[in-house]
């Protein structure tokens, strides 16, 4: 049986790295950044911010790049997010929902709670639009006992019913998972409650 030829690796690895090389690279890696940086774009609805490949929450960022393209002279082109998209012309392809996640609050019978479960969930989805700008509330429908919102991610429903049922007790939580790719379905249903007597 023939020895086992030993590793030797080759030139330009036995080069050992010296300081103007790694200053060559990290430079290099800045300017790719800087690149990435220099064509963001704002969402002219929301104010989130386009750049390294996806949207972000950036305030000051979208601070800079409105006061930038205010003081851009000539014709304006007005951009949208893709959530914003949807939310104001619908969908690209007619066949696809405008939401992935559906939450369904049934038995709102008491204005107090109705009013504070709303409030719960105004200020989760504020704080998801702070997280991600592709993360929102598409649509907050009032029913009267019966309040169904949608969102643009399936998890952020499935989040806002959680943060429903452990904030308001006395309610019933259901989570339908969807084997197809259509939107989770999280319905929250108050038990009704026994008088005193």
């Amino acid at each position: 049986m023939p020895a086992k030829k030993t590793y030797t690796p080759s030139r330009a690895q036995k080069k050992p790295l010296t300081k103007s090389k790694i200053q060559r690279e990290l430079k290099g890696w800045w300017n790719h950044e800087g690149r990435k940086m220099s064509s963001a774009q704002l969402c002219d609805r929301c104010d989130a911010v386009w750049y390294d490949g996806h949207w972000h929450t950036a305030p000051g960022l979208a601070a800079m790049l409105r006061a930038k393209k205010k003081a851009a002279k000539g014709a304006k082109k007005t951009m949208l997010c893709h959530e914003c998209h949807v939310a104001v012309h619908g969908p690209r392809d007619p066949k696809q929902a405008r939401y992935e996640g559906q939450l369904i609050l049934d038995g709102l019978d008491d204005v107090k709670e109705k009013a504070e479960i709303l409030a719960t969930i105004r200020n989760f989805a504020k704080r998801q639009l702070r997280r991600d700008p592709e993360d929102r509330v598409v649509a907050i429908d009032d029913r009267g006992a019966r309040v169904v919102v949608t969102t643009t991610v399936n998890q952020t429903a499935v989040s806002m019913g959680k943060a429903v049922a452990a904030s308001h007790k006395g309610g019933d939580l259901k989570i339908s998972w969807s084997k197809t790719d259509l939107p989770a379905r999280v319905r929250w249903i108050r038990k009704p409650r026994k008088e005193k007597a």
